[in-house]
């Protein structure tokens, strides 16, 4: 498996990806695929800002599954995991884990503290993934209604 962030030329594949996580997966997060599918070019190139967009590819660069970092100017010592998924037939196959090791090395090179992100609720598989992957519950208000917010703190640095 190869993990690599997509740059604003992979915009179609970050935008066809995305759609089909929407499509997949419409409980797993904020958004809807009513709401991004007419994103513009630019905004597809764009997206996230600040931040980067990565994707696992299998065997012959088949694409296995996408991941987010973003930074809010509001907690710039922060990273937001953001857009996790892993295609339905790459799931076990620790696409998931890969794609945290690329968000948590982007963050650690940005000089974040930790990383955060949120898992909505009834979410029983993406938890189960982010504990393995060393994130820890936190008391913080989720921004999706029952949804619970982890965090991973980054080894020397001070984090919250």
């Amino acid at each position: 498996m190869d993990v690599r962030p997509l740059n604003g030329d992979d915009w179609q594949l970050k935008r066809d990806l995305r759609l089909a996580a929407l499509k997949d997966s419409p409980s797993a997060f904020a958004s809807t695929y009513a709401r991004e599918e007419h994103r513009s070019e630019l905004e597809w190139r764009d997206w996230p800002h600040p931040g980067a967009y990565f994707c696992a590819f299998g065997a012959g660069g088949v694409p296995l599954g996408i991941a987010g970092s973003w930074v809010s100017a509001a907690e710039p010592d922060i990273t937001h995991l953001i857009s996790m998924w892993v295609a339905p037939e790459a799931r076990g196959r620790r696409v998931a884990a890969a794609l945290v090791d690329a968000v948590v090395g982007w963050a650690g090179e940005y000089g974040s503290a930790a990383v955060e992100l949120e898992v909505a609720a009834g979410n029983d598989a993406a938890m189960t993934a982010y504990l393995r992957c060393g994130f820890a519950v936190t008391d913080r208000e989720p921004f999706t209604v029952g949804g619970t917010v982890l965090v991973r703190h980054l080894p020397g640095l001070s984090g919250r």
